[in-house]
C-alpha cells in the first residue's frame, strides 16, 4: 500500500465517524433451503435464480459454482484473467454488501516474470457502483467506480504461507472493458488465515461521497473519493467472486496457473434491496 493511500485510509477513518448513518442491513441469503433467512414463499433447491445471475468471464480449467449446505462455495482454476461467481439479480437497488467469507487453497504455480507485478487471487464483494460522466455509451465501462472488499492471496507470497490479507479498494476503469483501472483508495485491514472465517462489508455512503469498510469487529473505515458520483455504472456488475489476475511469465517457462476455492456465507444487503419473499 502507497504512502499516499495510507495516509488517505487513516484520514477518512479519523474524519469519518462524525458523517450521518447509511441504510440499514437485512439478510438476503443464507443458502439454507430448510432454513432460510429470509424466508421464501417456496422451497428453493439449489442457487435461487430470482436472487442471483451467474457471471464468468476470462477462461476456467475447472470451475465449481454450487451450495454447500448454508454456504455457497466458488472454485476455480484458471490460466487467464477474469472473475467467477455470483451477481445481484436486481443489482441497480444493491448499494451494500454483507457476508462472511473464507479463501482456502489460494496460491499461484508456474514461473513468474521477477519484473512483473505480483498474481492476485482474491474472494471479493463487489460492484460497480456510479460512473463520473454522463451519456456514456451502452456497455462502455469507462469511468465506472468499482469498490471491493476482498481477501487476497498474492504470488509474491512465502511459499507454503497460510497468510492472507483483507483489503479495501475503491477503482475507477480507465477503458471501455475495464480491464485497466486507476486506484483511488485502498487500505490493508489485516491479516488472515487461509481458511478462516472473516465477516466483511462494503457500503456506498453517497451522502458523504465516500465508501464504508468492515471487517468483523474492527472500526469502520472510510474510503473518501472527489470524483462525481451521481450517474449511474454502465455495468450493473455486483455479486460474490472469486477473481484471478495472473502474472506476466517468461517465455519458455510453465505458464502460471491460479486456484481459489472460497465459501460465502450469510449475504446481507442494504434494506431498500431486501429480496421479495
Amino acid at each position: 500500500m502507497s504512502t499516499m493511500n495510507l495516509k488517505c485510509a487513516v484520514l477518512a477513518l479519523v474524519l469519518g465517524g462524525t458523517a450521518q448513518a447509511v441504510e440499514p442491513m437485512v439478510p438476503y441469503d443464507n443458502f439454507n433451503p430448510k432454513e432460510p433467512n429470509p424466508s421464501r414463499a417456496t422451497t428453493i433447491h439449489g442457487i435461487d435464480p430470482a436472487r442471483w445471475v451467474d457471471t464468468q468471464t476470462g477462461t476456467r480449467l475447472e470451475s465449481i459454482r454450487e451450495l454447500a449446505f448454508t454456504r455457497l462455495r466458488l472454485m476455480s482454476r484458471a490460466e487467464t484473467a477474469g472473475s467467477f461467481g455470483l451477481l445481484f439479480s436486481q443489482a441497480s437497488a444493491v448499494t451494500a454488501i454483507a457476508a462472511k467469507v473464507r479463501l482456502n487453497n489460494a496460491r499461484s504455480t508456474g514461473s513468474t516474470d521477477p519484473a512483473a507485478p505480483a498474481a492476485v487471487n482474491a474472494a471479493e464483494l463487489t460492484g460497480h457502483f456510479f460512473n463520473t460522466r454522463t451519456g456514456i455509451p451502452s456497455k462502455n465501462q469507462q469511468d465506472d467506480v468499482i469498490a471491493a472488499i476482498r481477501t487476497v492471496s498474492r504470488s509474491t507470497d512465502p511459499m507454503g504461507s497460510q497468510n492472507l490479507r483483507v483489503e479495501a479498494v475503491i477503482e475507477q476503469c480507465t477503458n471501455a472493458a475495464c480491464s485497466t483501472r486507476t486506484q483511488l483508495f485502498a487500505a490493508d485491514l489485516g491479516g488472515v488465515h487461509q481458511g478462516e472465517l472473516a465477516a466483511l462489508r462494503v457500503q456506498w455512503d453517497v451522502a458523504n461521497h465516500r465508501f464504508v469498510f468492515q471487517r468483523d469487529t474492527q472500526p469502520e473505515v472510510y474510503g473518501a473519493y472527489t470524483v462525481t458520483d451521481t450517474h449511474p455504472p454502465a455495468s450493473q456488475f455486483k455479486g460474490l467472486v472469486v477473481t484471478h489476475n495472473p502474472p506476466t511469465y517468461l517465455s519458455g517457462t510453465p505458464v502460471p496457473v491460479q486456484y481459489a476455492n472460497a465459501y460465502f456465507h450469510d449475504v446481507f444487503v442494504n434494506e431498500s434491496a431486501a429480496p421479495a419473499p
